[in-house]
């Protein structure tokens, strides 16, 4: 049996059943009945290969398999599934080495819905499960934790003894797996861990992965350079992965049928950027990118997982190409994470520092309705977040946040999800206080969270029937549930402003109601 056993926990090794955004409700509290019907439909387990092995795995933990093996071989690396681990460790097993995302509920958008951590998200749960599952009385091998969520363990240190997490490993080691095993193994190894970027390595001692990933992840760049202080991976150097490295990884998934394929960035408009001054995109780099992608064997889509909207206000004619190479139109949108994170340009200019480039913080509200109204209206999906208790913000601030929403509603046939976050401190601002949602929300920031739940709710009801793709029966239950449970949770946030004296500021006129079609709500 193999000498090294790797795992994530449940919440990483499902598709959602490839509903849009459903990995969000990874991160919704195990507490409530209807929080567990949701999960129960979307999280269907982890699919196998003839062996019981997962066949689609975390993009990180396939690099973890790739480094192992290309010392000690594919053989003594074994990815197990979570719910099964137990049968996969043996005597022969050194390390069971576990991936992380959001371990102990740390995460902004678990802090967000589980009002700071007084619930219990289904990451956390999860990961606990996992945890307990791979402790054995009186066991040699040791267990050791990586992963973006390593930091939990920071912020509650003595979670790690308690869980039986032997060491924990901090930092960008695809280079140093091996090393860091072989310490672990002799003893050699302290609990916990630290490289910084001094250590990182370059493209070419990254390993190229070895099977398909969870929702056909490739990279294609690391690191940003618009240094906002809230955001851990601005501290990381940029990297660009080469063409040829690129098509070595795409076709991993492509060989298992997944045709669509997601480009991993910090910020996609930054591939191969020249221009670190104005920050504007290497238009023919990024074109060429996408280009490449499309052509390759089994390919009919792709998009990238983040990027930054101030890039189409300044190339809007690089997003009207984008969307050409991919073929995109009303039933193939293009979607895209990004960060709106304030409505308030003195909180832009403390925090954001060159998210708005080459445009200035106090342009930034335009920026973002302008970048919409462009991505948009080729049809790209935004999935916007927004971060309620950034250090310094004000009640003032966050109602300028409100009125931005509100412009972005009224942009005529814009559809975009706004997901508010809570502040968490990673990055620069590691240090300071979380943002407790339960015991410092005021009325402003409510405003923020129901508008931007009441958005979600919006896009719910207009667009998840139609950019859902599952058989008829599944396809009715996921959207009756979305819809059913999204109006349950803004009655609970109508209790809540009731319970703390809180006005619901109305909505200004939307699109939508001037069109004639008004979504049924919960009176405000």
């Amino acid at each position: 049996m193999a000498k090294y056993v790797l795992a994530a926990d449940y919440t990483l090794m499902t598709d959602y059943r490839n509903v849009p955004l459903a990995t969000f409700f990874s991160c919704i509290p195990t507490d409530f009945w209807y929080s567990r019907l949701v999960f129960r439909i979307l999280a269907d387990p982890p699919k196998l290969d003839a062996e019981g092995r997962p066949i689609q795995v975390p993009y990180g933990l396939r690099k973890v398999e790739a480094s192992l093996a290309r010392v000690h071989g594919r053989k003594e690396v074994v990815i197990a599934p979570p719910q099964d681990i137990d049968r996969y460790i043996t005597d022969d097993t050194e390390i069971v080495g576990l991936h992380s995302m959001d371990p102990l509920g740390l995460g902004p958008v678990s802090m967000s819905f589980t009002m700071g951590g007084i619930l219990t998200p289904y990451t956390k749960a999860k990961f606990l499960e996992l945890a307990r599952r791979v402790q054995r009385p009186g066991r040699k091998y040791k267990v050791v934790l990586g992963g973006p969520g390593a930091w939990h363990f920071d912020c509650r240190a003595e979670m790690q003894e308690s869980l039986g997490i032997d060491h924990i490993v901090h930092g960008e080691v695809d280079h140093l797996i091996p090393e860091i095993f072989d310490r672990i193994g002799n003893g050699d190894a302290p609990p916990v861990m630290r490289f910084t970027n001094a250590t990182a390595p370059s493209v070419d001692q990254i390993p190229k992965i070895l099977g398909p990933t969870m929702h056909a992840m490739n990279e294609v760049m690391r690191g940003c350079g618009r240094g906002c202080e809230f955001c851990e991976v601005t501290l990381r150097r940029p990297r660009y992965f080469p063409l040829d490295y690129i098509a070595d990884e795409l076709a991993m998934n492509a060989r298992i049928g997944q045709s669509s394929i997601q480009l991993q960035s910090d910020d996609i408009f930054l591939y191969q950027l020249e221009n670190w001054r104005t920050m504007e995109p290497n238009e023919d780099a990024v074109k060429e990118l996408f280009r490449f992608v499309m052509a390759q064997p089994g390919v009919t889509h792709c998009y990238p997982t983040h990027g930054t909207v101030s890039a189409a206000v300044t190339n809007p004619g690089l997003i009207e190409d984008l969307s050409e190479i991919v073929k995109a139109g009303p039933d193939k949108l293009v979607g895209i994470q990004s960060g709106i994170e304030t409505g308030s340009p003195g909180l832009s200019r403390a925090v954001l520092h060159r998210k708005a480039a080459p445009f200035t913080a106090e342009e930034w509200p335009d920026v973002v309705v302008q970048g919409t109204e462009i991505l948009c209206r080729n049809h790209w999906y935004p999935a916007f977040t927004i971060i309620l208790g950034l250090p310094g913000e004000t009640p003032e601030d966050a109602w300028m946040t409100v009125d931005l929403i509100d412009r972005m509603e009224q942009i005529p046939g814009a559809h975009f999800i706004t997901a508010p976050l809570t502040f968490v401190p990673v990055g620069v601002l590691r240090g300071e206080e979380f943002y407790n949602l339960d015991e410092m929300i005021d009325e402003a920031r409510f405003n923020v969270a129901y508008r931007a739940w009441r958005h979600v709710l919006m896009e719910i009801d207009e667009d998840l029937w139609r950019l859902t793709h599952l058989p008829g029966p599944m396809k009715a239950m996921v959207v009756a549930t979305a819809r059913i449970g999204g109006r349950y949770i803004l009655r609970i946030m109508h209790r809540y402003a009731r319970h703390k004296g809180f006005r619901i500021r109305a909505p200004a006129k939307t699109r939508r109601q001037a069109g004639g079609h008004t979504l049924s709500f919960p009176a405000a």
